[in-house]
Parts: C-alpha cells; structure tokens; sequence
C-alpha cells in the first residue's frame, strides 16, 4: 500500500514539473505570440462545426500574454458577400478606384442583411454611397477606419452594431472573427504583395477580414482591389504587417503608423 502511494506521489510530481515548464516556456514568448494546443474534437460535436470554438484565459504575470485552447474545428469563415470595388471592371472611373472603403463596408452589410450582391447592385451602391460623401464632406477618397465607422457605417447604412478599435493584435482579429463577426482593416496595399493588383499596388487600402484558417495561419479576406479578392488568403504574419490606418483626406501623408479594424456584426 504504501509502494503505491509513493508511486502515485512520484508521477504527480512528474506531471508538476511538466506544467510548470509548460508554463515557463509560455511566459517567455513575446506579446503578440499565439499558443494553439490542438484538442480532439468530440465525437458529440456537429461535422459541419467550422468555427475555431477558443477559450482564452491570461497568464498571472503579464496579461498581454494570451494562449488559445483550440477545443474543435480547424478554421472560421463567415461566409460574406464579395464585389470588387470596380465591379465592371470601370477603373478609370475615381469613385471607383478610390472606393474600396465603400465596397468593403457594402460586403459587410450584405452579410449582415443575408443579400446577395450582383455586380450591379454592387456598383449602383459603391456610387451612391461616393457620392453622398461627396455632398455630406465634400470628398470620398480615403477615410480613415475611424471616420469610416462614422461616415459610411454608421452615417450612410446607420448599422449601429459596429466600432472601431486601434493598437490591436492579431489575437484581436482571430478573437472577432471567433465571435461570428467580421473585421475591415485600412492597410498599406503595396505591404500585402497581391499579385493581382496593378503594381506596385495601393498605398491606403482597406479589406474585409471574413475568416482564419488555423492550419495554414491564413487569413481569409474578401479584398475589393480585385476582381479574383473572393475568400483571398494572405499569411496572418504578411496580413497584419501591411495593416496601416491612414488619414482622411485625398493621399494625405501618413505620418504616424497605427493598426487599426472595424468590428461589424449583426
């Protein structure tokens, strides 16, 4: 009896000191580091579960220190509507060329509204929507994602199930997407190295964020800028480095650098 119990003693003490290492190596990590533990999924669970179902809790000495328990499923896709900016190919018209503020802000209302975008509506809309800017502030080319929560979002739809945040992470975004949301980001368009974009590329941009794909480390995107941006997936570490928020205004110089998103939601 008491070999037993030394033995039961002993392999505790094994599994103390593993745990202790575990979370050793986590606190060494770098703040924007992301953990993901792989669980077996539960036989109980729905096939067709597609989302990353994620608890999150923080390590007691530095809170910005964030692990994810991926409990089930291997990616997130909300499923959004997709237009291109142009959506008939008219780049030569500058309500066009410069809108894709107004068309990642219309996919994101389809998806809340459940409608269908054809390439005409899209362009009816991406107009109308340029053109109210036009008359309301007298200009529609690059908003920042703050004045684009106040100007199209919230001004233009009034969908009030939305805000913007600055200074966020990559575990910011995965968290949104996680809650059945959708994400845009104002990004340096030249940083994300699409082939499909006329070189070098835009320098203000903005995207939508529908979906993250937890094997390849992938984000899921319905990017205007082209017409091949439906589910277009650019690495999480390529993603998030072009995110750049840029002033209001025609090209006006950016002379501080901030990553911010717009959170929408139904």
């Amino acid at each position: 009896m008491f070999k037993k119990k030394r033995n039961k003693f002993k392999v505790s003490g094994v599994f103390l000191i593993a745990l202790i290492g575990v979370f050793l190596w986590a606190l060494s990590l770098s703040p924007n580091d992301i953990v993901l533990f792989n669980y077996p999924v539960s036989a109980d669970l729905n096939p067709s579960v597609n989302k990353i179902q994620a608890q999150r809790f923080f390590l007691p000495i530095n809170p910005d220190r964030i692990i994810l328990l991926v409990q089930a499923g291997e990616f997130i896709d909300n499923q959004v509507p997709f237009t291109p900016q142009a959506p008939l190919a008219e780049w030569h018209d500058p309500r066009q060329q410069d809108g894709c503020e107004e068309a990642s802000v219309l996919m994101a209302i389809a998806w809340v509204r459940d409608e269908k975008l054809s390439a005409q509506i899209a362009k009816d809309e991406i107009l109308a929507i340029s053109d109210w800017e036009l008359n309301k502030y007298q200009s529609y080319v690059d908003t920042s994602a703050a004045d684009t929560l106040k100007r199209i979002v919230l001004g233009y739809f009034g969908h009030q199930n939305a805000r913007a945040k600055t200074d966020v992470s990559i575990t910011d975004i995965i968290d949104e997407l996680n809650q059945g949301r959708v994400v845009l980001v104002p990004a340096d368009g030249r940083k994300l190295g699409n082939p499909y974009f006329t070189s070098p590329g835009p320098a203000r941009h903005m995207l939508l964020i529908r979906g993250y794909d937890l094997k390849t480390r992938e984000f899921i995107t319905n990017d205007p800028g082209t017409k091949r941006g439906a589910a277009y997936r650019y690495q999480e570490d390529i993603l998030f480095n072009a995110v750049l928020d840029y002033p209001t205004g025609d090209h006006i110089p950016i002379t501080e650098e901030k990553k911010a998103m717009i959170v929408i939601w139904k």
